[in-house]
């Protein structure tokens, strides 16, 4: 098929979740680096102040897109299991690609671990009224998961595509 020398839809399918799993590794990595800011020593003072304002509005519009890009990656495998299922198994980059999905989906496991820090700043319940400290425990926690399971997710993506796609 002529069609398929220009663009093929099963090799960017292959190639969609390796995408959208960097972006949400990539958007990771920019939250910590622009959320540390705040808790420089030279800003943590004025920081307090306006972090639950910050935060309210930084989630609001980042939700969508990590949200979007889990379901992203998620669907995307889906996909590659449903139509290129013979590809993947004959050169084995199956397993590589469900642990990935099942890795991008486990990001949400943190939720309950995040969500209430989330909430102590937006509303700025912070104990001892320190929002900057409640971000610190919250950037452990990204940090660690951005680390273990978007990486992971990544990484497994990284080896199922090189396996399976032909350059």
């Amino acid at each position: 098929m002529a069609s398929q020398v220009i663009f093929d839809p099963l090799a960017a399918l292959a190639l969609a979740l390796l995408v959208s799993s960097t972006c949400t590794l990539w958007y990771a990595f920019d939250q910590h680096h622009f959320l540390t800011v705040f808790n420089s020593p030279v800003n943590r003072t004025k920081s307090d102040a306006i972090l639950p304002t910050y935060f309210k509005e930084f989630f609001q519009a980042g939700l969508p897109r990590v949200v979007g890009l889990l379901g992203l990656t998620f669907l995307t495998a889906i996909g590659n299991y449903y139509w290129r299922y013979d590809s993947l198994v004959a050169t084995r980059s199956l397993r590589w690609y469900v642990a990935g999905a099942w890795l991008a989906v486990s990001h949400l496991l943190f939720v309950p671990l995040v969500a209430p820090r989330i909430q102590s700043i937006v509303e700025n319940r912070a104990a001892k009224g320190r929002p900057t400290s409640v971000l610190d425990e919250w950037l452990n926690i990204h940090l660690f998961r951005t680390w273990t399971v978007d990486l992971a997710a990544w990484t497994c993506f990284v080896v199922g595509v090189v396996r399976n796609v032909n350059v």
